[in-house]
């Protein structure tokens, strides 16, 4: 991918435009999207006694919305390419809505097992799509900025699904339901009003967006042109094939891994490591004082995100933007249980948390390089059904080392480790295209 002076881009007052009209839904529409798949992880402080789940059997559970998620990531994006992205995006929405809110009907694990996969089949599309829907919209240079509002979703989660989940987990009376199902229930409902208002909301593209004047679709039509000229120039993928048998791809979904192991890790734990804070420095908290507990290192990452993702779009991006976060997030997590206190502990875990998620804004600027239109599509896809495989594999082995030696440090140990793998491979991916001409993964 040969570097210039100046890489396309379209005019602030544009930009600002556009992310105006998109990135308000799109954050809404994310955060509807983690709360659903990682309320699971509130549910967990009641949810496992009264359904009679061991830990390792919680983490088979939460495991199992990654398998459905996978294994239609790749055609639900190519569906989206093909019935474009408000009528796709619309039937996500609604259908992961209306499962996320009957699994609180489960009457057992094993129908907690069907229902986790349903969901993940369902949800499969979402956030590949949106990746894929912001190269439709202006190029890499300025999707820096748009995706670190996109991915504020993910901490922004955590921020307010943490003390939300478990204040209706205490307090919500809804027929007769205990309280980690009418919580369930209750949190899938956004989704299905966020699909209405998508469908009449959403553009396919820049060329169907009404709100925009013909100047500016031009303006936008430019810059991605100049764009796919720099890719087409490199050893771009052809095809969707192609990309799905590219290695950089593989080597990026291994990279994904690594950062959404971390994700991973504290979406669907901390709410149960700060509980085990109980018996670990003898303190004691409600369901309430655990949800407010665990927003706090999600709160940090918001506004680090944010800082972050303006300092680095104005600079160079390479592998450093993505490796330095992964290995600051991979020491904190790898101490934060060694600590002698929960509050030295919380504050390893806001660090671990902040520097993750900046690792996201930046990693996602690395495939428009190489790939463009379906191969965009396909490639992307793969990419994140790679690094959401972290999701199926992890929770059970989170799981089970809780089980096996009643104590998340050697889990979280082991977190960092493929997070320090992640940040290698991408390290010696850079290193080699280097090697072998101009070519760079890196945008400007």
């Amino acid at each position: 991918m040969p570097t210039s002076p100046q890489k396309p881009a379209i005019s602030d007052r544009l930009m600002k435009r556009i992310a105006w009209r998109l990135a308000p839904l799109m954050i809404a529409m994310y955060i509807a999207n983690q709360l659903d798949r990682a309320n699971v992880g509130y549910a967990a402080l009641t949810m496992n006694a009264e359904l009679g789940l061991t830990t390792a059997q919680y983490g088979l559970a939460a495991s199992l919305f990654f398998l459905g998620y996978i294994l239609f990531e790749v055609p639900s994006n190519l569906c989206m390419h093909r019935f474009g992205a408000r009528i796709w995006i619309t039937r996500i929405l609604l259908t992961w809505g209306a499962v996320s809110s009957l699994t609180s009907l489960v009457p057992d694990g094993r129908w907690l097992y069907a229902a986790r996969f349903v969901l993940g089949a369902f949800e499969a599309g979402l956030f590949p799509g949106m990746v894929y829907y912001l190269t439709l919209w202006m190029p890499a240079r300025n999707r820096v900025w748009m995706m670190s509002l996109f991915v504020t979703a993910i901490p922004l989660t955590g921020v307010l699904g943490a003390p939300v989940s478990t204040w209706l987990m205490a307090h919500a009376n809804l027929f007769g339901l205990s309280g980690w199902r009418a919580m369930l229930f209750l949190e899938g409902l956004p989704s299905i009003l966020l699909g209405i208002v998508a469908y009449f909301h959403l553009a396919d593209d820049p060329a169907k967006a009404r709100w925009l004047s013909s100047a500016e679709k031009k303006e936008i039509a430019a810059a991605l042109a100049a764009e796919h000229a720099d890719a087409s120039t490199s050893t771009s993928p052809a095809t969707a094939w192609d990309a799905l048998r590219n290695p950089k791809v593989w080597a990026l979904g291994v990279v994904y891994f690594g950062t959404n192991a971390g994700i991973i890790g504290l979406l669907y734990f901390l709410p149960q490591v700060v509980k085990s804070f109980e018996s670990s420095f003898g303190v004691k908290y409600s369901i309430v004082d655990v949800g407010l507990i665990t927003a706090i290192p999600f709160g940090c990452a918001v506004v680090i995100m944010l800082i972050w993702g303006r300092l680095v779009s104005r600079r160079q991006i390479g592998a450093v933007h993505v490796a330095g976060p992964l290995l600051v997030c991979a020491a904190a997590l790898s101490v934060a249980l060694l600590l002698k206190s929960p509050y030295q502990s919380i504050i390893a875990f806001a660090i671990g948390a902040s520097s993750c998620f900046c690792t996201i804004t930046t990693f996602w600027q690395l495939p428009s390089r190489f790939m463009s239109d379906r191969a965009a599509a396909a490639g992307i896809a793969l990419i994140t059904s790679i690094g959401v495989s972290s999701g199926f594999l992890l929770p059970y082995f989170i799981g089970w080392v809780k089980d096996a030696t009643g104590s998340f440090e050697l889990a979280f140990i082991g977190i960092a480790v493929t997070m320090v793998i992640a940040a290698t491979v991408v390290v010696i991916l850079e290193a080699r295209l280097r090697g072998v001409g101009p070519t760079r993964l890196a945008t400007e």
